[in-house]
């Protein structure tokens, strides 16, 4: 959502990144959106990144705008995906602080405030599922689960990795696993290279005996703290190469993360048609 909404030329300065989108470019936010429906994609994820008091305090409102400008924004992206009539519509949550950085983790306490507020805010909004996604804190990840171990609802969980045996915090991805395995329905990996990507699915297949899903970062570099743009991408080619790979491997969820578009979309739909 992020890159595609930078090439359709919207700024988006951090820290609050896509968050504001909602309320100042609606229209384009949904017209992305619709654009990934009609495509090929089953799941439309709210735009709702960084859409959180903390982050809102920390662009300089007081606390109350702070939580008024959030919830708006939120139940704006809700009602925003929701509109383009995906078949599952899921409430994206990521690390409270730029989740390239882990060290910048702010702790338990403003942890648990954001996402029980968050996940409230969405409960109240309505959605099919709940999305942590490019997570790479374990503390963060405990804290996540836990505000959401009591729901009604599925819960899914994607990691950014260091290397195929670590998440970005640099804890063991084994430790992940024994968290996850009570209440996450599905465990992918997004926003990695897909040179990362192939390398920590292997061990996935092997130590995680669940449902499993992958959407690839399209770019070779990898992840920096506060980029907002990727100078390389793969090759379309190389990448129906990887797309036909994972298939065969089986996932339950399948996508594309930074740096790709709509166009990727409908390259992993016709691929699916071909195969199944």
């Amino acid at each position: 959502m992020g890159t595609e909404l930078m090439d359709r030329g919207l700024k988006m300065p951090l820290p609050l990144w896509s968050a504001d989108t909602n309320i100042t470019d609606p229209v384009v936010v949904k017209a992305v959106h619709i654009d990934y429906v009609n495509a090929g994609a089953d799941i439309i994820a709210t735009n709702t990144f960084r859409t959180t008091t903390w982050t809102y305090r920390k662009a300089g409102f007081s606390h109350k705008v702070s939580q008024d400008r959030a919830r708006s924004s939120l139940m704006k992206a809700v009602d925003l995906a929701r509109e383009s009539n995906p078949k599952i519509l899921g409430a994206s949550l990521t690390s409270i602080e730029d989740c390239y950085d882990p060290s910048l983790y702010p702790g338990r306490s403003i942890t648990e405030d954001t996402y029980g507020e968050n996940i409230n805010w969405f409960l109240d909004a309505g959605v099919d599922v709940i999305l942590f996604e490019t997570m790479g804190h374990i503390e963060e990840i405990e804290i996540a689960l836990e505000t959401v171990k009591n729901l009604n609802h599925k819960i899914w969980l994607s990691l950014i990795m260091r290397d195929k045996d670590h998440i970005l915090s640099g804890h063991n991805i084994n430790d992940v696993f024994k968290l996850a395995s009570k209440n996450v329905d599905c465990l992918m990996l997004n926003c990695n290279s897909i040179a990362k990507t192939n390398e920590t699915l292997e061990l996935m297949q092997n130590n995680w005996g669940n449902n499993w899903g992958v959407y690839p970062n399209l770019g070779f570099s990898e992840p920096v703290p506060a980029a907002i743009t990727i100078p390389n991408y793969v090759k379309d080619a190389d990448f129906k190469k990887t797309i036909f790979k994972y298939l065969r491997m089986n996932p339950k969820i399948i996508g594309s993360c930074c740096g790709s578009s709509p166009i990727h979309i409908k390259m992993i739909k016709e691929i699916t048609e071909q195969l199944f």
